[in-house]
């Protein structure tokens, strides 16, 4: 595969702050240019120093004496704290930074939203008061980290901006060079966390696109005989068969979300809550700026939407006014993208908490975890949990579009809306009304019906999803994102093979080259009760057992790879009040065969591994 037409390499500093965008020949923009192969010792981003062969030796003995070490004192039942915490392993392949950020707690303003602590005088003043504050207000802090304040935090976007400053004091030709490499690692990061957001925490269930296994059946398999011993074709049932088969070939990648909805639960409620508001964050925004206009808190700058509204009314220009306006907004964000200075005035708002918040996230900043909103869950049905579901993808497409985050579409749809002020502007207002009346009709007699008995096609009737057909959600460009990082891995080790067996062609000796390991990584999980790893390589999954002979218990191959999923088994242990989850990963082939691995250490990260190395194009079910 051209790795030229997946991916496009900028540099960091010119990524932006928002999502990394995909060009006109859907190419996907990652940064920096990352180098993987065993053979170079360059320092890179990722890597600040060279790494000798020596030292990989040492690390590697370090590695094996800890891990041996632990096992001693789990046997002798004298383990340690720090023997919990995994050596991470040196020639690992991680596509997308998964290291733990440790939590930032800068703020512009130098001050602290943490609620006051209750002091042991507190306690013993007012026990009952004391003791219930402090109930919930933890009940409060748990709602807020479920809900995620945002997908950047917010001393992570302080540390950026005082980074950016950094790089504009700089005196000397160091400093700057210094300023500026700390800048692009801060930046890489936020792609990464972009991307980490959206898979570990919002995708937990794929297969392949229905489009690319959809079979067309001949005619001749509807034919049957009839009592007189005559040929005849069930009409019906080819009719239905080209119908399905036509839609999963011309819209595939939109049937069957939300088929398999997960059982009812906070765990799998809050998820879509979460989406739902960080991906309606501007328009949050947009609602809190039309209540400061309707109830003249500026009188001038209400006199002046109320003096637009009379003219556009008088004219009859209302609807074009409206889509004039969204035009205007969409091109000016393609042009005007958020800068730095841009997010240093949004987190003085944000931290501001004299002025009105104009976000649920921007809101809970202001306030605190602690201190903020009563319980948000109440009893939702799986019906609940797909529409939340279909929202939070919808407004993700929708500020996809708006961001410019694939430009064919946008501009494609930017063109419509173009035509339609045009056709708005000519066309008699009693025809406009007519030609409304009849689509809503047609909405609610025609496409209601569809989407609600065929709940599987009810995206392909959504006029939303229509308007906004193949802008990707934020799960949908991740995939693609991390799909692009393994491409990239995968051609620089192959690079590396070449070139290393070149040089063994052209050099005198004749001591054979060692082919680069084409394994990237390993997670230590079982499988049928057997404990060993799941290796991962650029062609496939294989699971070895850890016990001798270290045979290998199963190997799929990419390509074989229909369904995968996460799954989380609840078990109760000691006692019914504490549970426990085990993270499992679950494979599935086209024959229905399935794998299901336990108790797999880094799951996140095995999944969006074997995400990025495949060359499937997989549709996100949940």
């Amino acid at each position: 595969m051209d790795i030229d037409k997946e991916l496009v390499q900028v540099d960091e500093l010119h990524i932006g702050l928002d999502r990394s965008h995909i060009t006109y020949e859907g190419q996907i923009e990652i940064s920096g240019s990352r180098s993987e192969s065993s053979n170079d010792d360059t320092p890179h981003p990722r890597d600040p120093s060279p790494v000798s062969s020596t030292t990989r030796i040492v690390n590697k003995v370090r590695q094996k004496k800890h891990t041996a070490g632990v096992k001693i004192r789990k046997t002798l039942h004298i383990a340690k704290a720090e023997d919990e915490i995994e050596e991470p392993d040196p020639d690992a392949v991680v596509l997308v930074d998964t290291t733990e950020v440790k939590q930032s707690k800068s703020r512009l303003d130098h001050k602290s939203t943490a609620a006051e602590k209750h002091t042991l005088k507190d306690l013993l003043h007012n026990p009952i008061d004391t003791v219930k504050s402090k109930g919930w207000n933890q009940g409060n802090q748990e709602v807020a980290a479920n809900i995620a304040v945002s997908e950047v935090p917010h001393g992570q976007e302080v540390d950026l901006v005082n980074a950016a400053t950094i790089l504009d004091q700089a005196a000397t030709k160091d400093e700057k060079a210094q300023a500026q490499q700390s800048l692009a690692e801060m930046l890489d990061q936020r792609q990464s966390t972009y991307v980490r957001w959206s898979l570990d925490r919002h995708v937990t269930k794929i297969r392949i696109i229905p489009r690319d296994t959809a079979v067309l059946k001949p005619r001749k398999d509807f034919e049957k005989k009839d009592d007189a011993g005559r040929t005849v074709t069930d009409w019906k049932a080819y009719s239905s068969h080209l119908l399905d088969y036509y839609a999963h070939r011309y819209g595939g990648q939109y049937i069957g979300y939300g088929s398999d909805p997960p059982t009812p639960s906070k765990e799998t409620i809050m998820p879509n809550i979460e989406r739902l508001i960080v991906a309606t964050s501007p328009f949050q925004e947009f609602i809190m700026t039309t209540r400061r206009v309707y109830r003249w808190e500026y009188p001038l700058e209400t006199t002046k939407y109320l003096a637009i509204y009379l003219i556009l009314w008088y004219f009859n220009l209302l609807l074009p006014g409206v889509m004039t306006a969204l035009l205007y907004l969409v091109g000016e964000r393609r042009w005007n993208a958020p800068s730095m200075e841009d997010l240093r005035e949004d987190i003085k708002h944000r931290e501001d908490v004299e002025r009105t918040a104009l976000s649920l996230t921007e809101f809970i900043e202001k306030q605190g975890d602690e201190n903020w909103a009563h319980d948000l869950l109440q009893d939702l049905g799986p019906w609940l949990i797909v529409q939340l579901a279909d929202l939070a993808n919808f407004f993700e497409s929708v500020r996809n579009f708006y961001e410019w985050r694939k430009p064919t579409r946008t501009l494609t749809v930017i063109i419509i809306l173009a035509l339609a002020i045009v056709v708005t502007v000519f066309t008699p207002l009693w025809l406009l009304i007519k030609m409304s009346t009849f689509s809503a009709g047609f909405t609610f007699f025609c496409l209601f019906p569809v989407s609600v008995n065929f709940p599987n096609y009810r995206l392909l009737v959504s006029p939303s999803k229509r308007l906004l057909w193949n802008i990707p959600t934020h799960a949908e460009w991740a995939i693609q994102y991390i799909q692009a990082e393994g491409l990239r891995v995968v051609t620089e080790k192959q690079n590396a093979i070449d070139k290393a067996a070149e040089l063994a062609t052209t050099a005198s000796s004749s001591t054979p080259v060692s082919p680069v390991n084409q394994d990237f990584a390993s997670y230590p999980s079982h499988y049928e009760k057997t404990p060993g790893h799941l290796i991962i390589n650029a062609t496939g999954v294989r699971f070895v057992a850890k016990r001798p002979p270290h045979d290998v218990r199963f190997s799929l191959p990419y390509v074989q790879i229909h369904h995968l999923e996460k799954q989380d088994r609840y078990q109760e242990r000691m006692i019914k009040v504490l549970k426990e989850c085990d993270r499992d990963l679950r494979f599935l082939n086209r024959e229905g065969e399935e794998w299901i691995l336990h108790e797999v250490e880094k799951r996140d990260e095995a999944f969006s591994q074997i995400v990025g190395f495949s060359r499937t194009t997989w549709q996100v079910l949940w």
